[in-house]
């Protein structure tokens, strides 16, 4: 065999045996670009046809469908939704690029970490770090529901099978009011190899209101109400009177959480909620990395 034969086995070889991260790379570019070209489409003073943004969202999917992969999970369908909303630039615009699977009261987002930190890179409120970001209570609207809160109460204990994957689970709540309501959700987070999930579920545990806690949100109430009171008396005009409300209930949230954090562990649901979430991250633990 000559010097050049050699040379041409020798790159094609290289090429077949290519590591799949670089061909993922290289889908996830076109991916970008495509997106990216659809977001500008859209923003011409020009109006698209009615069902152009669904139409776009439709060949995006295929493209993160190939670029994530297979996903089999168990009680989660094995095919997945783009997580994309829209591409105009309107309520519900800016999800983290991924697929999603599930329903409305039990969710799986998945990702790659090259989609994800090309996300973050344009989202500077996000931490990069996985472990930062997997506690960030904004980072799960994003990756769920752009119209709903997460707070975030207490840390659930779990444990994956090597040191090359990463899991976190916490305990906490959807919703768009706060109040004295105890967390009725459990997500974890979990990444392996260059693939990333997130699952919302509701708690299999019946987490009752921590009386102590309950105390803790009444005494600010108290003074959110008194303010109230205060800004009534004042025929509407003193301003620091309402402020100082809003100001205490959103302390005495606050306080409320960090109460349930602290007594969390000592509840009798406790137990059966860690066991539900090492059993989400052992069946996660399962998806072979991409």
């Amino acid at each position: 065999m000559n010097t050049r034969t050699s040379l041409l086995v020798l790159a094609l070889f290289s090429c077949l045996s290519a590591p799949m991260t670089l061909v993922a790379a290289s889908l996830e570019e076109k991916y970008f670009e495509a997106r990216d070209n659809f977001i500008r489409q859209f923003s011409m003073p020009s109006s698209p046809e009615a069902n152009s943004d669904e139409k776009a969202l439709s060949k995006l999917e295929k493209q993160l469908q190939l670029i994530i992969g297979p996903v089999d999970v168990a009680h989660f369908p094995k095919r997945g939704k783009i997580n994309l909303e829209t591409l105009e630039q309107d309520a519900g615009f800016g999800q983290v690029d991924g697929l999603r699977f599930g329903s409305e009261y039990e969710l799986l987002f998945v990702t790659t970490t090259g989609l994800l930190n090309a996300y973050l890179q344009q989202h500077k409120e996000l931490p990069t770090e996985l472990g930062k970001l997997a506690k960030a209570e904004e980072f799960y609207s994003l990756a769920f529901d752009w119209d709903a809160a997460v707070t975030h109460f207490a840390e659930v204990p779990v444990r994956t099978a090597n040191d090359k994957s990463f899991a976190y689970a916490f305990l906490g709540l959807w919703g768009q009011d706060i109040g004295p309501f105890p967390p009725k959700h459990l997500f974890v987070f979990f990444a392996n190899g260059d693939r990333v999930f997130v699952v919302s579920t509701e708690a299999k545990s019946k987490i009752d209101q921590i009386a102590e806690c309950k105390d803790v949100w009444n005494g600010f109430k108290k003074k959110s109400d008194a303010a109230s009171a205060a800004y009534q008396a004042s025929e509407l005009k003193d301003q620091k009177a309402t402020d100082d409300s809003l100001r205490y209930e959103e302390e005495g949230f606050r306080a409320y959480c960090r109460c349930f954090e602290q007594r969390a562990k000592m509840e009798p649901f406790f137990k059966q909620l860690t066991k539900q979430a090492q059993n989400l991250v052992d069946s996660l633990q399962k998806q072979l990395p991409r």
